[in-house]
């Protein structure tokens, strides 16, 4: 019996090899019945992380937010977007390769007052509306309390030929 239990793993029972041991004989037979249940010994939980353990970093990505997940995965989308931007550039510059770089300052030149003129009328536009929009009559809105007598008038208004337009109010019509 001594020797039978010699093969014993550690923490392992008799009653644990026996079965470990019918298992075994199960799985290498042909004509028994397949295993279709092992119950795996409980282990102890581990131990805390003690002493001189230096904490490392777990590979792949690390865990953020939901946001944070979003904008990364459109940071990574837009870096994608950018290759077909990225050719038709280097494509370009490769066919400007031969030209004079007098040429190239005037188109460059160019370029930058284009944009520049853009810039300014947005500007400009953007100052009107707001200078516009300041000059407004303010709305003022009157609330009335007890009984009120309201008069709804529709305005009938009938265009014409070349324009002549005739504005009448319900009390006025033929």
């Amino acid at each position: 019996m001594a020797d039978d239990l010699a093969g014993l793993k550690r923490g392992q029972t008799a009653q644990e090899a026996v079965d470990e041991a019918r298992m075994l004989a199960n799985w290498y037979s042909s004509n028994a019945p397949t295993t279709t249940r092992l119950v795996a010994p409980d282990l102890p939980p581990p131990k805390p992380a003690t002493g001189d353990d230096v904490p490392f970093d777990r590979h792949g990505r690390p865990p953020m937010s939901q946001r944070a997940t979003d904008h990364a995965a459109l940071v990574l989308v837009y870096s994608f977007g950018s290759l077909p931007v990225g050719a038709a550039i280097s494509l370009v510059l490769w066919r400007l390769s031969s030209v004079s770089p007098t040429t190239l300052t005037i188109v460059g030149v160019g370029t930058v007052g284009v944009i520049t003129s853009i810039g300014v009328a947005a500007r400009m536009i953007g100052r009107a509306v707001r200078d516009g929009a300041s000059a407004l009559p303010t709305n003022t809105v009157n609330h009335f309390t007890g009984p009120n007598y309201v008069q709804h008038n529709e305005l009938h208004t009938e265009t014409k030929w070349f324009g002549t337009t005739h504005n009448e109010l319900p009390g006025n019509r033929e």
